[in-house]
């Protein structure tokens, strides 16, 4: 019978490594796809006080689906939740896990809301070229 110990290692080695490689991905494809790329450089240059007015334009304007909406719930009960996908208490790793949740969340959000809405409220412009 394999020791409990060792069977924990093996846990954490194919989770740490499940990450690299979601980590690793989202890189590629964060340094792939200029919109995306374009996109986050304006949500970074946005500061909080226009990116919390965006939010909620966005979350009245009539264009945007009701599912685009309705994203950032599960997402906050997600967050508050007292138990994660990796427990905190894993260095790295169990941070990693809610932000990559989190970014999944915003590109989801930035890919099905009209460009026109997000033109409108957050200044993105993601058909303008580099």
């Amino acid at each position: 019978m394999p020791d409990a110990g060792s069977t924990w290692w093996w846990i954490l080695t194919v989770a740490a490594a499940l990450l690299l490689l979601i980590l690793v991905s989202g890189g590629l494809l964060v340094w792939r796809v200029r919109w995306l790329r374009r996109a986050l450089r304006t949500l970074g240059d946005l500061g909080w006080r226009h990116a919390v007015r965006g939010a909620w334009g966005l979350t009245r304007d009539p264009r945007v689906p009701w599912t685009v909406r309705l994203l950032p719930v599960p997402l906050f009960m997600y967050l508050a939740m007292p138990f994660d996908i990796i427990p905190d208490f894993i260095p790295v790793l169990g941070q990693l896990d809610d932000v990559l949740i989190v970014a999944a969340v915003a590109y989801l959000v930035i890919r099905l809301t009209p460009p026109e809405a997000l033109r409108e409220h957050l200044g993105i412009d993601l058909d303008a070229s580099d």
